[in-house]
């Protein structure tokens, strides 16, 4: 599992720290560029470095030092597509000192990792630590581990990772977070489970952490224990939006308390902490099925096609009703899923079978014959159909004309 989105820093490297410096009047010139990016004059700026950049292009140093400021302002600028063509020109220059070309390097594979290219940062960072004499800071290791990491290189991503957070006594949320995952991937459940479990004591009401050691388990599988962490969190007054009471609900079915999500959904219906929509109203129908409470099961499924009639739901509540004997209502869904259907032919002609048939047995003869002429002109259902036509003939004078139909009722899967 990758992470979205990360808390990156991008460190960008100004030239002050190398051991050589630029003439004086580019030095001048790019104090004066400093003043304007204090101001948020970057439009100014970029004119500057650009005459500038020009008229340093016989000297190596300076016009690296130039570009490197160009794409500093270019970032600043929200202007990736600026910044790379100045670093190149940059790194093209013939010369330079080591602790220049790392600065550069570096510089460089931050923004490639701004812009999602994981693994030429993660070369570019390779090239970095080849020419930099200085040891990199914990920032400069966790960049290069979150380079690893989201370029597929987990035992990398968790050696530059680890390193970055022993150098630093209080690594923040975001360095944690994907030193989880990374150890998450790296099948170190225990591991990760601890590291899930830190964020959460650092900050018991950050309803993220709770939410990560509950998926933590849902992951993994443990089912019981995601629900024992989402309880403890909502009665902490924490993951109460919309997706973590529909994960709760989901998590109560699947440690197989059916009739406890049921009544959990029904009252965040009620109170309107969730949507009262058709989705969820099959959901709580399926809910109260698994309880094995078939009233209310009906009833909210009736509520699912008062709200979207589609014929999956429909076909699904007909044979719930057609089960327990209630013809009427069975083939009230029948018919109404046969006005909403998109089915082939084949699953048609099944859907004006049963409507046929639950329509005979509730005593709608001309229903009956209605939707059994129409499943007749199925090849396969053709001789059983008409055997069934012949039988509601005779017996349409009879009261109750579904008579001793059962045996030719067909097995249906409902």
């Amino acid at each position: 599992m990758r992470l979205c989105v990360l808390f990156l820093v991008l460190v960008i490297a100004l030239p002050c720290a190398a051991q050589q410096a630029p003439s004086r009047s580019t030095f001048a010139r790019l104090m004066d560029v400093q003043e304007l990016w204090e101001e948020d004059r970057y439009p100014e700026a970029v004119a500057k470095l650009e005459a500038l950049a020009a008229a340093t292009r016989n000297k190596p140093y300076d016009f690296a030092v130039t570009n490197q400021y160009l794409a500093h302002t270019a970032v600043m600028m929200g202007e990736h597509e600026r910044a790379r063509p100045a670093l190149e020109a940059a790194l093209a220059m013939p010369g330079l000192p080591a602790d220049l070309i790392g600065e550069l390097k570096m510089f460089y594979a931050q923004i490639m990792i701004g812009d999602g290219e994981y693994e030429l940062a993660r070369k570019m960072f390779d090239d970095w630590l080849a020419v930099t004499e200085a040891k990199p800071s914990p920032a400069q290791l966790f960049s290069i581990g979150y380079a690893n990491y989201m370029a597929g290189y987990l035992a990398e991503s968790r050696e530059f990772v680890s390193q970055a957070m022993a150098q630093t006594p209080s690594p923040p949320d975001g360095w944690l977070r994907l030193y989880y995952e990374i150890l998450f991937d790296s099948d170190a459940f225990n591991e990760a489970r601890k590291v899930a479990v830190e964020l959460l004591n650092r900050d018991p009401e950050n309803e993220g952490h709770w939410r990560l050691l509950a998926n933590h388990h849902m992951r993994l599988e443990e089912y019981s224990k995601a629900l024992s962490t989402a309880e403890v969190a909502m009665h902490a007054g924490s993951m109460q939006d919309v997706a973590d009471l529909q994960r709760m609900t989901a998590l109560y079915r699947q440690v197989l308390v059916p009739e406890k999500a049921a009544r959990r959904l029904a009252t965040w219906m009620l109170e309107g902490s969730i949507e009262e929509n058709a989705r969820n109203w099959r959901q709580l129908g399926d809910m109260w099925l698994l309880a094995r409470e078939y009233e209310k099961a009906k009833s909210a499924l009736w509520k699912s096609v008062s709200m979207e009639a589609d014929a999956e739901t429909l076909e699904f509540l007909a044979g719930i009703h057609f089960e327990d004997a209630e013809w009427q209502k069975s083939f009230e869904a029948f018919e109404r899923a046969l006005s909403v259907t998109d089915s082939d032919d084949e699953a048609l002609h099944r859907l004006e079978l049963m409507a046929g048939l639950t329509a005979m047995r509730a005593g709608e003869v001309d229903e009956a014959r209605k939707f059994l002429m129409l499943a007749q002109q199925d090849r396969e259902l053709h001789g059983q159909v008409r055997a069934i036509l012949r039988d509601l003939e005779q017996d349409s004078g009879k009261k109750g004309a579904g008579g001793n139909f059962e045996r030719k009722v067909p097995v249906v899967t409902l």
